[in-house]
């Protein structure tokens, strides 16, 4: 007898289409953080960056109080590994917070001066007074090779360039401002103010301003985990991952060590975060980078 060609057919096309269809992904791995190694040693370390080559990290020693000129302020030096590879490493300042490196130069904000340090021997090059100025705090680079500096008390930020400090900005969302992190068109910035603090982006062109995520603390640093989210330090000892749409959830809390958490810097899946009031740096794996 005669059968229906189309009956044979659609049990082929059906499972063609079966296989074309977009399979459902795998749930994304939540945030989290593990702790790596622990360091002590330092005196009151408040900031960390990575060498050129990438074998070891800066960290910025306060040494006492953050806004006396004592001259007792040094810059370490620290393996990725933990290794304290030299604890005065380079001296003469007097309370270093943020650092941050450009090209064969390290630059530390040092209460209302940038110290230019020279990045192989630790020797300071040149001290570039900021008029104004009341706590410098975080310093980094925008792309186009302008120092960018946050004034914590003064709520502005301060550009550097060819050897001179002028304002950058100074709008009324940069109260208590802290945390600097450079994009190819905009400036991430974390506040501190009334301790729930504000993460803003900043347009590098027209200085405007965007709220990314309120309630996130005393704000402090600040990294880039992909897909528009980002990880950010609050001092009293919350890490929390800031999500594109904002919301803020807390993946780790040492508040009742207590174990502040100041700036830190995030290079690939690691974190190197300094602890001011135990004077220790801490690594952390970070999962859910992307």
């Amino acid at each position: 007898c005669m059968q229906d060609k189309s009956l044979l057919i659609a049990p082929i096309f059906l499972a063609l289409a079966a296989c074309a269809a977009p399979q459902a992904s795998a749930p994304l791995e939540p945030e989290s953080i593990t702790l790596s190694w622990r360091l002590g040693g330092f005196a009151s370390p408040e900031s960390t960056i990575m060498s050129a080559d990438g074998r070891f990290i800066y960290v910025s020693n306060v040494n006492g109080p953050g806004t006396e000129k004592d001259g007792n302020g040094f810059i370490s030096r620290v393996s990725t590994s933990g290794e304290m590879l030299q604890r005065e490493w380079a001296t003469g300042l007097n309370a270093p917070k943020g650092i941050f490196l450009v090209g064969g130069t390290l630059y530390a904000t040092d209460i209302d001066e940038v110290v230019a340090i020279d990045a192989a021997s630790g020797a300071v090059r040149t001290r570039t007074p900021v008029a104004g100025a009341n706590f410098l705090n975080d310093i980094t680079s925008a792309p186009d090779g302008t120092i960018l500096i946050s004034d914590s008390r003064g709520h502005r930020i301060y550009a550097l360039r060819d050897g001179a400090a002028s304002l950058w900005s100074d709008d009324p969302l940069l109260e208590s401002v802290n945390g600097l992190l450079p994009e190819a068109g905009r400036l991430i910035v974390s506040t501190m103010v009334n301790n729930t603090g504000r993460l803003l982006a900043i347009d590098y062109q027209t200085r405007a301003i965007t709220v990314l995520a309120e309630g996130i603390g005393r704000g402090d640093g600040v990294g880039a985990l992909g897909q528009g989210r980002y990880i950010v330090s609050s001092v009293p000892g919350q890490m929390q991952v800031v999500s594109a749409a904002g919301e803020v959830r807390t993946i780790l809390d040492t508040s009742a060590d207590p174990r502040s958490l100041n700036d830190f810097h995030l290079e690939g899946s690691t974190l190197y975060q300094a602890h001011m009031n135990t004077h220790e740096v801490t690594a952390y794996t970070v999962r859910g980078v992307r």
